[in-house]
């Protein structure tokens, strides 16, 4: 999902700042323009304006958490002997909380 994507989904027709997307999860335009994917109290998937996104577990590995960064990132996160992966250009990297992708 691109950044003016994720803009649009939240203001619908509304032109609203916030939006619930699914259980436990809102999307909201931050103060600094880019769109946070919110599970609970965290927000899992921020989608900046220059096209990155910045990942987080928040501490909470969960499936619930991995299907919401797989499904508002363009990176896929997947777990191998209970650790957490990112794959990039088809190479997986080890997944740090706070982490930058593109």
């Amino acid at each position: 999902m691109t950044h003016s994507e994720a803009v649009r989904m939240v203001r619908g027709k509304r032109n609203a700042e916030r939006r619930k997307v699914g259980n436990n999860t809102y999307a909201e335009i931050l103060s600094d323009g880019s769109v946070g994917i919110m599970l609970h109290s965290t927000y899992v998937v921020k989608i900046h304006e220059d096209g990155t996104y910045t990942l987080n577990s928040g501490g909470w590995q969960t499936l619930t958490t991995k299907d919401r960064i797989n499904q508002y990132s363009p990176r896929y996160v997947f777990q191998k002997n209970y650790e957490w992966f990112v794959k990039i250009n088809d190479k997986p990297y080890p997944f740090l909380d706070g982490m930058v992708v593109s």
